[in-house]
């Protein structure tokens, strides 16, 4: 196996969580009906980009604090990810009461994200709910999830430098089987145990990136052919059945009997609870959106690479700043029906936080 082909495989990476990352601002402005809602289903299919963005941070945080530091003592990526978790938690705060501040001094506001702190004024309880991971508020509640996750990144790699991947794996799947049944109104909170599951299962798959690689490659072509030839079909069946169910309510003669089936089977594929049936339909799109960006990698890089590589490899940059300008924006751009009016906000808002990247805006302070 070259080495070339692991590095397009990790530029892949990049291309593929940059779109990811597009989805997710997209889908937060919720500026719709804009035209953008074809690529991004509104968050409102099956399974989202949210967790592949989850899974490749894993994926990547495996490969370089993990596999290329596996030769060097454990306490070099201790301190480097011990340092990032407190950038990740202090930042995370720091948001949070930013954006509660500021949402009580315009309370009256319809473009306000529901969900503040109340009452209004009580800022020693809110910041010690906040301090302590028990409220979160604004655009920018992932980066609670990471600061967490990485804070036991090191206890993982430490099973991983022994070989005990299976540990990291049964542990994880453990601590996702903690998540009540059903969800909780306030499931959110309870986020980490089961997103730390898609983290994990990536940070493994990260740690052993090119002994996986190189047992796709070593594979007989007509193992490959046969796998994607079931995937990939799968993939666009389930998608275009979920779309259907989502967005199919003003079809005539099925349209009530989809939104119905729509309603009653949402708690199987449950956002905070990640239940089995979620994560096995992310995992074959994932995996066919995997292939289809390594397949025509080169078209994408040509086309969208300007953007979708300075959002992929600056991923945490481009989401706390995004936090930023959809708060902003949401209250001061009214809302519309006007499909072209919707399309001009989010392309500008995908602009003016693809500029803060390109001139590296606060790009010291803010955690890449």
């Amino acid at each position: 196996m070259s080495k070339d082909k692991i590095i397009n495989r990790i530029e892949t990476l990049d291309l593929l969580r940059g779109y990811f990352l597009l989805v997710i601002i997209l889908n937060h402005l919720y500026f719709y009906p804009s035209g953008y809602e074809y690529i991004t289903g509104k968050s409102l299919l099956f399974a989202s980009t949210a967790e592949g963005f989850f899974l490749i941070s894993g994926i990547v945080l495996g490969i370089v604090r993990g596999a290329k530091l596996r030769d060097r003592p454990l306490a070099v990526a201790t301190k480097l990810l011990l340092k990032r978790a407190w950038q990740l938690y202090i930042t995370f705060a720091i948001l949070v009461i930013f954006f509660t501040l500021i949402g009580w001094l315009v309370m009256e506001n319809p473009g306000i994200k529901p969900g503040i702190f109340l009452p209004a004024g009580e800022i020693w309880t809110m910041v010690w709910q906040t301090l302590t991971l028990q409220y979160i508020y604004g655009w920018a509640d992932y980066l609670r999830l990471y600061a967490i996750f990485i804070f036991f990144t090191p206890l993982a790699l430490w099973l991983l430098r022994k070989q005990l991947w299976y540990a990291v794996a049964i542990a994880s799947v453990a601590v996702w089987s903690l998540f009540p049944t059903p969800p909780p109104p306030s499931g959110w909170l309870l986020q980490p145990l089961s997103w730390q599951l898609l983290f994990f299962c990536g940070l493994i798959v990260g740690f052993h990136w090119s002994d996986a690689t190189r047992w796709w490659l070593n594979l007989t072509d007509k193992t490959r052919r046969l796998t994607i030839g079931i995937i990939v079909p799968f993939t666009a069946l389930t998608l275009v059945l979920s779309a259907l169910l989502a967005f199919g309510g003003g079809i005539p003669g099925i349209g009530e009997w989809l939104s119905s089936t729509y309603d009653e089977t949402r708690y199987i594929f449950d956002k905070d609870r990640l239940p089995p049936t979620r994560l096995f339909l992310f995992a074959i799109w994932f995996a066919t959106f995997f292939w289809l960006f390594s397949r025509f990698d080169r078209p994408i890089n040509k086309w969208l690479g300007w953007i979708l590589k300075p959002f992929g490899r600056n991923s945490l940059y481009v989401y706390t700043i995004h936090a930023f300008v959809i708060f902003f924006a949401s209250l001061v751009l009214p809302r519309s029906e006007l499909w072209w009016y919707n399309f001009i906000v989010s392309t500008a808002v995908i602009g003016v936080i693809y500029l803060a990247v390109r001139h590296r805006f606060l790009m010291k302070i803010i955690p890449r």
